[in-house]
Protein backbone atom coordinates (compact mmCIF):
# COMPACT_ATOMS: atom_id res chain seq x y z
CA UNK A 1 0.00 0.00 0.00
CA UNK A 2 1.61 3.25 -1.19
CA UNK A 3 0.39 5.77 1.39
CA UNK A 4 1.47 8.85 -0.57
CA UNK A 5 -0.37 7.87 -3.75
CA UNK A 6 -3.34 6.65 -1.74
CA UNK A 7 -3.56 9.95 0.11
CA UNK A 8 -3.49 11.86 -3.14
CA UNK A 9 -6.32 9.72 -4.53
CA UNK A 10 -8.24 10.12 -1.29
CA UNK A 11 -7.96 13.90 -1.35
CA UNK A 12 -9.18 13.99 -4.94
CA UNK A 13 -12.23 11.94 -3.99
CA UNK A 14 -13.19 13.85 -0.85
CA UNK A 15 -15.19 16.62 -2.63
CA UNK A 16 -17.27 13.99 -4.47
CA UNK A 17 -17.74 11.94 -1.31
CA UNK A 18 -18.85 15.04 0.55
CA UNK A 19 -21.32 15.79 -2.24
CA UNK A 20 -22.60 12.21 -1.93
CA UNK A 21 -23.00 12.62 1.83
CA UNK A 22 -25.06 15.79 1.44
CA UNK A 23 -27.21 14.20 -1.26
CA UNK A 24 -27.93 11.07 0.79
CA UNK A 25 -28.85 13.15 3.84
CA UNK A 26 -31.17 15.31 1.71
CA UNK A 27 -32.93 12.25 0.26
CA UNK A 28 -33.36 10.64 3.67
CA UNK A 29 -34.58 13.84 5.33
CA UNK A 30 -37.30 14.27 2.71
CA UNK A 31 -38.43 10.65 3.00
CA UNK A 32 -38.40 10.68 6.81
CA UNK A 33 -40.38 13.92 6.89
CA UNK A 34 -43.01 12.60 4.49
CA UNK A 35 -43.27 9.38 6.54
CA UNK A 36 -43.74 11.38 9.76
CA UNK A 37 -41.09 9.46 11.65
CA UNK A 38 -39.71 11.51 14.56
CA UNK A 39 -35.93 11.32 14.80
CA UNK A 40 -33.33 12.75 17.15
CA UNK A 41 -30.84 13.60 14.44
CA UNK A 42 -29.34 12.68 11.08
CA UNK A 43 -25.75 13.39 10.16
CA UNK A 44 -22.84 12.15 8.14
CA UNK A 45 -19.09 12.04 7.98
CA UNK A 46 -16.29 11.25 5.55
CA UNK A 47 -13.77 8.89 7.14
CA UNK A 48 -10.45 10.66 7.69
CA UNK A 49 -7.42 9.42 5.84
CA UNK A 50 -5.74 8.22 9.05
CA UNK A 51 -8.89 6.32 10.04
CA UNK A 52 -9.11 4.81 6.56
CA UNK A 53 -5.51 3.61 6.69
CA UNK A 54 -5.95 2.18 10.18
CA UNK A 55 -9.02 0.19 9.10
CA UNK A 56 -7.28 -1.02 5.95
CA UNK A 57 -4.39 -2.35 8.02
CA UNK A 58 -6.70 -4.03 10.55
CA UNK A 59 -8.62 -5.77 7.78
CA UNK A 60 -5.59 -6.31 5.50
CA UNK A 61 -7.19 -4.42 2.60
CA UNK A 62 -4.61 -3.37 -0.03
CA UNK A 63 -6.98 -1.03 -1.96
CA UNK A 64 -9.19 0.62 0.70
CA UNK A 65 -10.72 3.22 -1.62
CA UNK A 66 -12.29 0.40 -3.60
CA UNK A 67 -12.99 -2.14 -0.88
CA UNK A 68 -14.02 -0.22 2.26
CA UNK A 69 -17.71 0.62 2.09
CA UNK A 70 -18.10 3.13 4.90
CA UNK A 71 -15.74 5.90 3.79
CA UNK A 72 -18.94 7.91 3.46
CA UNK A 73 -21.18 7.19 6.43
CA UNK A 74 -24.64 8.43 7.39
CA UNK A 75 -26.12 7.96 10.84
CA UNK A 76 -29.77 8.31 11.84
CA UNK A 77 -30.60 8.37 15.54
CA UNK A 78 -34.26 7.65 16.17
CA UNK A 79 -36.38 7.56 19.30
CA UNK A 80 -37.88 4.09 19.53
CA UNK A 81 -37.01 0.53 18.56
CA UNK A 82 -40.04 0.29 16.27
CA UNK A 83 -38.69 3.23 14.25
CA UNK A 84 -35.68 1.17 13.17
CA UNK A 85 -37.80 -1.04 10.93
CA UNK A 86 -39.67 1.94 9.48
CA UNK A 87 -36.41 3.73 8.72
CA UNK A 88 -34.98 0.53 7.29
CA UNK A 89 -37.92 0.33 4.88
CA UNK A 90 -37.06 3.82 3.68
CA UNK A 91 -33.41 2.88 3.09
CA UNK A 92 -34.50 -0.23 1.17
CA UNK A 93 -36.93 1.75 -0.96
CA UNK A 94 -34.75 4.70 -2.00
CA UNK A 95 -31.29 3.14 -2.35
CA UNK A 96 -29.73 0.04 -3.86
CA UNK A 97 -28.79 -2.01 -0.78
CA UNK A 98 -25.88 -4.44 -1.13
CA UNK A 99 -25.77 -5.66 2.43
CA UNK A 100 -27.60 -5.32 5.72
CA UNK A 101 -25.88 -6.01 9.04
CA UNK A 102 -28.42 -6.16 11.86
CA UNK A 103 -26.37 -6.29 15.04
CA UNK A 104 -29.57 -6.30 17.13
CA UNK A 105 -30.52 -9.79 16.00
CA UNK A 106 -27.15 -11.23 14.99
CA UNK A 107 -25.43 -10.91 18.36
CA UNK A 108 -25.69 -13.64 20.95
CA UNK A 109 -28.34 -13.19 23.64
CA UNK A 110 -25.73 -12.52 26.32
CA UNK A 111 -24.00 -9.82 24.24
CA UNK A 112 -25.45 -6.34 24.23
CA UNK A 113 -22.73 -3.75 23.68
CA UNK A 114 -22.56 -2.16 20.26
CA UNK A 115 -26.06 -2.54 18.78
CA UNK A 116 -27.20 -0.88 15.57
CA UNK A 117 -28.34 -1.69 12.04
CA UNK A 118 -26.01 -1.02 9.10
CA UNK A 119 -26.83 -0.84 5.40
CA UNK A 120 -24.22 -0.72 2.64
CA UNK A 121 -25.78 1.09 -0.30
CA UNK A 122 -25.32 3.13 -3.41
CA UNK A 123 -27.70 5.50 -5.15
CA UNK A 124 -30.32 3.60 -7.11
CA UNK A 125 -30.61 3.87 -10.88
CA UNK A 126 -33.57 6.22 -10.51
CA UNK A 127 -31.14 8.94 -9.52
CA UNK A 128 -29.74 9.85 -12.91
CA UNK A 129 -28.48 12.93 -14.68
CA UNK A 130 -25.68 15.46 -14.14
CA UNK A 131 -26.54 15.93 -10.48
CA UNK A 132 -25.66 12.31 -9.71
CA UNK A 133 -23.27 11.20 -12.46
CA UNK A 134 -20.08 11.83 -10.49
CA UNK A 135 -21.27 10.27 -7.21
CA UNK A 136 -23.53 7.31 -8.06
CA UNK A 137 -20.65 4.85 -8.38
CA UNK A 138 -19.68 5.18 -4.69
CA UNK A 139 -20.92 2.96 -1.93
CA UNK A 140 -21.89 4.41 1.43
CA UNK A 141 -23.10 3.16 4.77
CA UNK A 142 -26.33 4.11 6.52
CA UNK A 143 -26.37 3.33 10.23
CA UNK A 144 -29.56 3.27 12.29
CA UNK A 145 -29.62 3.56 16.08
CA UNK A 146 -31.94 4.55 18.87
CA UNK A 147 -30.92 7.26 21.34
CA UNK A 148 -30.24 4.61 23.97
CA UNK A 149 -27.97 2.66 21.60
CA UNK A 150 -26.13 5.84 20.71
CA UNK A 151 -25.71 6.82 24.37
CA UNK A 152 -24.30 3.40 25.28
CA UNK A 153 -21.89 3.38 22.35
CA UNK A 154 -20.71 6.92 23.13
CA UNK A 155 -20.08 6.12 26.78
CA UNK A 156 -18.52 2.72 26.17
CA UNK A 157 -16.21 4.24 23.55
CA UNK A 158 -14.53 6.30 26.26
CA UNK A 159 -14.00 3.22 28.40
CA UNK A 160 -11.46 2.04 25.78
CA UNK A 161 -12.61 -1.60 25.86
CA UNK A 162 -13.33 -2.58 22.26
CA UNK A 163 -14.71 -6.03 23.09
CA UNK A 164 -15.81 -7.95 26.22
CA UNK A 165 -12.68 -10.10 25.95
CA UNK A 166 -10.45 -7.06 26.62
CA UNK A 167 -12.27 -6.10 29.83
CA UNK A 168 -10.63 -7.19 33.12
CA UNK A 169 -12.51 -10.19 34.48
CA UNK A 170 -13.45 -8.37 37.71
CA UNK A 171 -15.19 -5.64 35.67
CA UNK A 172 -16.80 -7.81 33.01
CA UNK A 173 -19.99 -8.50 34.98
CA UNK A 174 -20.57 -4.79 35.64
CA UNK A 175 -19.92 -4.00 31.97
CA UNK A 176 -22.58 -6.46 30.81
CA UNK A 177 -24.97 -5.25 33.49
CA UNK A 178 -24.60 -1.64 32.34
CA UNK A 179 -25.04 -2.63 28.73
CA UNK A 180 -28.15 -4.58 29.69
CA UNK A 181 -29.61 -1.52 31.43
CA UNK A 182 -29.45 0.43 28.18
CA UNK A 183 -31.06 -2.49 26.37
CA UNK A 184 -33.86 -2.63 28.95
CA UNK A 185 -34.27 1.15 28.75
CA UNK A 186 -34.77 0.91 24.98
CA UNK A 187 -37.40 -1.79 25.43
CA UNK A 188 -39.26 0.12 28.12
CA UNK A 189 -39.19 3.39 26.16
CA UNK A 190 -40.92 1.46 23.39
CA UNK A 191 -43.47 -0.01 25.81
CA UNK A 192 -44.14 3.38 27.36
CA UNK A 193 -44.54 4.98 23.95
CA UNK A 194 -47.06 2.35 22.84
CA UNK A 195 -48.95 2.61 26.13
CA UNK A 196 -49.08 6.39 25.94
CA UNK A 197 -50.37 6.24 22.37
CA UNK A 198 -53.13 3.85 23.40
CA UNK A 199 -54.02 5.91 26.48
CA UNK A 200 -54.18 9.06 24.37
CA UNK A 201 -56.49 7.35 21.90
CA UNK A 202 -58.81 6.22 24.68
CA UNK A 203 -58.91 9.73 26.18
CA UNK A 204 -59.79 11.26 22.82
CA UNK A 205 -62.60 8.76 22.28
CA UNK A 206 -63.93 9.22 25.80
CA UNK A 207 -64.04 13.02 25.64
CA UNK A 208 -65.43 13.00 22.11
CA UNK A 209 -68.31 10.84 23.34
CA UNK A 210 -69.01 13.36 26.11
CA UNK A 211 -67.45 11.91 29.25
CA UNK A 212 -68.09 13.34 32.71
CA UNK A 213 -65.57 16.19 32.89
CA UNK A 214 -65.74 16.11 36.69
CA UNK A 215 -63.91 12.78 36.56
CA UNK A 216 -61.27 13.84 34.03
CA UNK A 217 -58.01 14.90 35.61
CA UNK A 218 -56.01 17.67 34.00
CA UNK A 219 -52.98 16.47 32.05
CA UNK A 220 -51.55 17.01 28.60
CA UNK A 221 -53.57 14.25 26.92
CA UNK A 222 -56.94 15.09 28.47
CA UNK A 223 -56.53 18.81 27.93
CA UNK A 224 -55.46 18.41 24.33
CA UNK A 225 -58.51 16.24 23.60
CA UNK A 226 -60.73 18.72 25.47
CA UNK A 227 -59.44 21.66 23.42
CA UNK A 228 -59.81 19.83 20.12
CA UNK A 229 -63.47 19.11 20.86
CA UNK A 230 -64.42 22.45 22.41
CA UNK A 231 -62.68 24.65 19.83
CA UNK A 232 -63.01 22.77 16.56
CA UNK A 233 -62.93 25.94 14.49
CA UNK A 234 -59.86 27.40 16.18
CA UNK A 235 -56.19 26.93 15.39
CA UNK A 236 -54.83 24.06 17.46
CA UNK A 237 -51.78 24.93 19.52
CA UNK A 238 -48.88 22.49 19.78
CA UNK A 239 -48.01 20.21 22.66
CA UNK A 240 -45.45 22.60 24.15
CA UNK A 241 -47.96 25.45 24.42
CA UNK A 242 -50.62 23.14 25.85
CA UNK A 243 -48.15 21.72 28.39
CA UNK A 244 -47.32 25.23 29.58
CA UNK A 245 -51.03 26.05 29.82
CA UNK A 246 -51.70 22.89 31.84
CA UNK A 247 -48.98 23.89 34.31
CA UNK A 248 -50.51 27.37 34.65
CA UNK A 249 -54.01 25.98 35.19
CA UNK A 250 -52.93 23.47 37.81
CA UNK A 251 -50.89 26.13 39.62
CA UNK A 252 -54.04 28.26 39.76
CA UNK A 253 -55.84 25.48 41.65
CA UNK A 254 -57.89 23.76 38.96
CA UNK A 255 -58.14 20.01 39.50
CA UNK A 256 -60.62 18.83 36.85
CA UNK A 257 -61.65 19.67 33.31
CA UNK A 258 -65.14 20.43 34.58
CA UNK A 259 -63.81 23.34 36.67
CA UNK A 260 -61.97 24.76 33.70
CA UNK A 261 -64.95 24.32 31.40
CA UNK A 262 -67.23 26.03 33.92
CA UNK A 263 -65.04 29.13 34.00
CA UNK A 264 -64.72 29.11 30.21
CA UNK A 265 -68.50 29.19 29.94
CA UNK A 266 -68.69 32.03 32.46
CA UNK A 267 -66.17 34.02 30.41
CA UNK A 268 -67.77 33.38 26.99
CA UNK A 269 -69.45 36.77 26.65
CA UNK A 270 -66.46 38.69 28.02
CA UNK A 271 -64.06 36.82 25.76
CA UNK A 272 -66.19 37.60 22.71
CA UNK A 273 -65.83 41.30 23.51
CA UNK A 274 -62.10 40.92 24.29
CA UNK A 275 -61.31 39.21 21.00
CA UNK A 276 -63.23 41.83 19.04
CA UNK A 277 -61.58 44.79 20.78
CA UNK A 278 -58.08 43.31 21.28
CA UNK A 279 -57.54 40.69 18.54
CA UNK A 280 -54.21 38.93 18.02
CA UNK A 281 -51.95 39.92 15.14
CA UNK A 282 -52.88 36.92 13.00
CA UNK A 283 -54.40 36.82 9.52
CA UNK A 284 -57.82 35.74 10.77
CA UNK A 285 -57.53 37.90 13.93
CA UNK A 286 -58.69 34.99 16.05
CA UNK A 287 -57.00 33.45 19.07
CA UNK A 288 -55.87 29.83 19.02
CA UNK A 289 -57.52 27.35 21.37
CA UNK A 290 -54.82 27.99 23.99
CA UNK A 291 -55.23 31.73 23.53
CA UNK A 292 -58.96 31.44 24.16
CA UNK A 293 -58.40 29.56 27.41
CA UNK A 294 -55.69 31.91 28.69
CA UNK A 295 -57.72 35.01 27.91
CA UNK A 296 -60.99 33.59 29.22
CA UNK A 297 -59.57 32.41 32.53
CA UNK A 298 -57.80 35.73 32.97
CA UNK A 299 -61.18 37.43 32.73
CA UNK A 300 -62.92 35.37 35.43
CA UNK A 301 -60.19 34.02 37.71
CA UNK A 302 -58.13 36.66 39.52
CA UNK A 303 -55.69 34.08 40.89
CA UNK A 304 -54.94 32.80 37.40
CA UNK A 305 -54.59 36.36 36.08
CA UNK A 306 -52.16 37.30 38.86
CA UNK A 307 -50.00 34.27 38.13
CA UNK A 308 -49.41 35.19 34.49
CA UNK A 309 -46.98 38.10 35.02
CA UNK A 310 -48.50 40.14 32.20
CA UNK A 311 -47.47 43.53 30.89
CA UNK A 312 -49.32 46.63 32.04
CA UNK A 313 -50.93 46.93 28.60
CA UNK A 314 -52.44 43.45 28.76
CA UNK A 315 -53.64 43.97 32.31
CA UNK A 316 -55.37 47.17 31.22
CA UNK A 317 -57.05 45.31 28.34
CA UNK A 318 -58.42 42.67 30.70
CA UNK A 319 -59.61 45.27 33.19
CA UNK A 320 -61.32 47.27 30.47
CA UNK A 321 -63.04 44.12 29.21
CA UNK A 322 -64.30 43.27 32.69
CA UNK A 323 -65.74 46.74 33.17
CA UNK A 324 -67.50 46.66 29.80
CA UNK A 325 -69.02 43.21 30.20
CA UNK A 326 -69.99 43.03 33.86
Amino acid sequence: MDSDNLKQEYEQLVPRLDKLKQEVIYILEKQIESSRIPIHMIGGRIKTFDSLIAKARRQDVPTPLDKIDDICGIRIICLFLSDLARLGNIVDSVFHVFRKDDKLTSKAEDQFGYLSVHYVCRLSDSYSGPRYDDIKEFRFEVQLRTIAMHAWDTISHYLDYKSPQTIPSELRKDFHALSGLFYVADSHFELFFRSSQEARKQVEQRIERGSDLRKEEINLDTFKAFLRKKYRNRENAGSIDISELVEEIMAAGYTSLEQVNSDLEKAAKAFEYYEKEFPPATNDRKYSDVGVVRSSLSLVNDAYLASRQLTDTLLEEFQKTKMKTQ
